[in-house]
């Protein structure tokens, strides 16, 4: 694909444009036409589908998204999310907490279009910059970051397949787990509380902001059985957690967390063999892992089950529309911040932290 050249118009309102070519750009609320698009052009279609529109809406963050049509069909999309923060500035991103959403059209042309369109939006919004997280490359744009990656797992059509494809050590992690008497349920009574409950502690312990019961709550309302949640607990006590999203032929983990103080037992061994048995059983091709930072540590817990690099296409345009470069990782920046936010009582972190993420991407 060419590079897509700025300065056609970037103030021009995005709310409904005429092309002369019959190819028209216009703002627009969920739909089902929408739905149907998108569900039809991309292979793992959840995190750019209008049921968002729900999550986002607790914090007062409207999903739109820009829709180009041509006599009247949908031939692409582009969801949004205005975010406004002191730390961060004026953003508008498709989209936010997501590893790729980002914008699908039929041709180059409408592609083109469609940014073009969101940069005019972000000139009515206010924002400073357009973000997009892509899972194809984008033109030929550079990258703006590429400290980031995800991992993915291709799986077996049953579970015992999978099992032998581990190295030796992951499996006995996995029998430790079971020996030391973690239980791992699916969609459990009361499942959501205790899930909430470990996954918000242990964001206070990282030194990050949990988002709230509430969000959650919409999440599985919204995507209703395509969402669920799965709880590890020794005895009666929940201590490793996450939800998970079918998405096309892949099951997705975007939110899992455990309690520190039972690491010894391999509680997150154990929590993740069963929710990929479960993947393998409910005829899913992949399982991915989602986004680390390369070399850290939760990147290599997701490489020792056998999973691949997935490129991440992250762009950032300024308002003229050109890419962005110089953005570096955060470092040692936050590091006050982090340090300051594992003090919290645990009660702080809960009621403080939503406020907070809202505005985080």
């Amino acid at each position: 694909m060419n590079h897509f050249a700025p300065g056609s118009n970037p103030q021009e309102s995005s709310v409904e444009r005429d092309r002369g070519d019959d190819l028209s750009v216009a703002l627009e609320a969920p739909g089902t036409d929408l739905e149907q698009y998108n569900n039809s052009r991309s292979p793992h279609p959840a995190w750019s589908s209008g049921r968002w529109a729900g999550p986002y809406s607790t914090y007062g963050l409207p999903w739109r998204a820009l829709v180009a049509r041509r006599r009247g069909m949908v031939v692409g999309l582009l969801p949004l999310v205005h975010q406004r923060s002191l730390l961060f500035g004026r953003r508008t991103v498709s989209l936010p907490w997501v590893d790729a959403a980002g914008l699908t059209a039929d041709s180059s042309e409408i592609a083109q279009a469609l940014v073009q369109a969101a940069l005019g939006e972000m000139r009515q919004a206010g924002t400073t910059r357009l973000d997009l997280r892509q899972e194809s490359p984008l033109f030929d744009w550079p990258v703006e970051r590429d400290d980031k990656l995800a991992m993915q797992l291709e799986l077996a059509a049953d579970p015992e397949s999978l099992w032998k494809r581990f190295d030796p050590k992951v499996r006995n992690q996995v029998r430790k787990a079971e020996k030391s008497g973690i239980v791992v349920e699916t969609n459990p009574e009361g499942g959501l509380a205790r899930f909430h409950a470990v996954y918000s502690q242990n964001m206070r312990d990282l030194g990050s902001p949990p988002h709230s019961l509430a969000f959650f709550a919409r999440v599985l309302e919204s995507f209703g059985e395509a969402a669920e949640v799965h709880v590890a607990r020794v005895a009666e006590q929940a201590v490793g957690v996450a939800l998970t999203l079918r998405n096309g032929d892949r099951l997705d983990i975007p939110w899992a967390s455990s309690l520190h103080e039972f690491n010894r037992l391999c509680v997150n061994h154990g929590l993740y063999w069963h929710i990929l048995q479960h993947a393998c059983r409910t005829g899913h091709n992949l399982f991915y892992f989602g986004r680390s930072t390369r070399n850290s540590g939760p990147h290599q817990f997701k490489k020792q089950w056998g999973s691949v690099e997935v490129p991440l296409y992250w762009y950032g345009l300024d308002q003229s529309g050109h890419p962005l470069t110089s953005s570096a990782p955060p470092g040692e920046s936050f590091g006050l911040a982090i340090r300051l936010w594992q003090r919290l009582p645990l009660g702080v972190a809960r009621w403080l932290g939503p406020k907070l993420i809202s505005r985080l991407q």
